[in-house]
C-alpha cells in the first residue's frame, strides 16, 4: 500500500485525544469534511494538511513520521 498521510493524521488525531470537531473548526474546516478526510473519503490539499498540523502543535514532517 502507497502512504497515505490522511492514515497517519486520523492516527495523531486520535492518539492525542484531539475532538475531530474542534480540529475542524480551528483549522478552518467543516467537521464532515475532516471526516470524509480522515475517512479516506476526500484529499486533503497541502493549505488544509498545513492548517491542520498548525492546530495540532505538529509540522507536516512530524506528522508524515508518525507511527500509526
Amino acid at each position: 500500500m502507497d502512504f497515505d498521510i490522511r492514515i497517519n493524521l486520523r492516527a495523531a488525531i486520535r492518539d492525542k485525544c484531539f475532538s475531530q470537531a474542534e480540529i475542524a473548526r480551528r483549522a478552518g474546516m467543516t467537521p464532515c469534511k475532516l471526516s470524509q478526510v480522515v475517512n479516506l473519503e476526500r484529499k486533503l490539499d497541502a493549505n488544509e494538511l498545513f492548517r491542520l498540523c498548525e492546530v495540532m502543535g505538529m509540522t507536516a514532517v512530524e506528522l508524515a513520521e508518525y507511527k500509526t
